[in-house]
């Protein structure tokens, strides 16, 4: 997803009063599908974007839901 369709996605998720998240790879290490500075946005419901999927995606999407869920 590139930088105006997320930025879109936040937007609209503001309007709706929608809870989410932004998730972004701060640094990386040997070989990454997707490099520092990517994005995505969580909410309880839905994903925009992508970190570079995988299990370190999923396991930031169950972090970031945690966290919405505790407020």
């Amino acid at each position: 997803m590139n930088e105006t369709a997320l930025r879109s996605t936040a937007l609209r998720w503001l309007a709706e009063g929608r809870a989410g998240m932004e998730v972004q790879v701060l640094s990386t290490r040997g070989s990454v599908p997707r490099g520092t500075g990517t994005r995505m946005l969580v909410a309880a419901d839905a994903v925009a974007g992508t970190i570079g999927g995988g299990h370190l995606e999923q396991r930031a999407i169950e972090a970031a839901r945690r966290w919405l869920a505790a407020g």
